[in-house]
């Protein structure tokens, strides 16, 4: 039906007709082939945008993973320092067994040692448990020697990387006596149970 009305057309209707046939053709070609070229474009595209979104995620979950782990390293390192300035409760019985003798290399006379019981450092039931290892120990300490001599010794016993603490001194010349005053003085150190429990 359609090739009779054809053969009835003059010669320039006939190639009308058959370009207009050939950009029809040339039209459904096009929209068979690229269409589905252009839709998987597209969603390349949009898988495209998909993956970036995700990538600058993951870069902001690395920034922020990085900055953590410079915190840990910075509170890992003051929890170093703070143990270093902190005695084991082995280092502080042995700190004060020691006490007599670092008296005598000072020229003091020791005249009493009294050591406390440790006492927790945190009394709070509802403490951390790293602020449960904390405890004091201190002992009441009194020598007799000349006055230079104390400051030498004092200056011994608190010049280290461990906290000592010198309290409640007090110096007095005993009676008759003119030259060599007695000090008394309450030494606290703070112990961390924690090293103990390392070994």
């Amino acid at each position: 039906m359609i090739i009779e009305r054809l053969t009835k057309l003059d010669e320039p209707k006939r190639k009308t007709a058959a370009i207009l046939a050939l950009l029809v053709a040339a039209c459904v070609c096009y929209f068979a082939i690229a269409r589905g070229s252009v839709v998987k474009l597209q969603a390349a595209k949009a898988n495209y945008a998909g993956i970036e979104a995700a990538y600058a995620a993951t870069e902001n979950q690395q920034a922020e993973l990085s900055n953590l782990q410079k915190q840990f390293e910075e509170k890992e390192k003051k929890l170093q320092e703070y143990q270093q300035r902190c005695f084991s409760g082995a280092g502080a019985v042995q700190f004060f067994e020691n006490i007599n003798a670092m008296a005598l290399a000072h020229n003091l006379k020791p005249i009493s040692r009294i050591i406390s019981e440790p006492r927790e450092l945190v009394a709070d039931k509802e403490a951390k448990p790293q602020q449960q290892f904390l405890k004091t120990l201190s002992a009441k300490v009194s020598v007799s020697g000349s006055y230079f001599d104390m400051v030498d010794f004092v200056s011994e016993l608190t010049n280290r990387p461990q906290k000592v603490s010198i309290t409640n001194l007090h110096i007095a010349l005993p009676e008759g006596e003119k030259f060599n005053p007695n000090a008394s003085f309450k030494i606290m150190l703070a112990i961390d149970s924690s090293k103990d429990t390392k070994k």
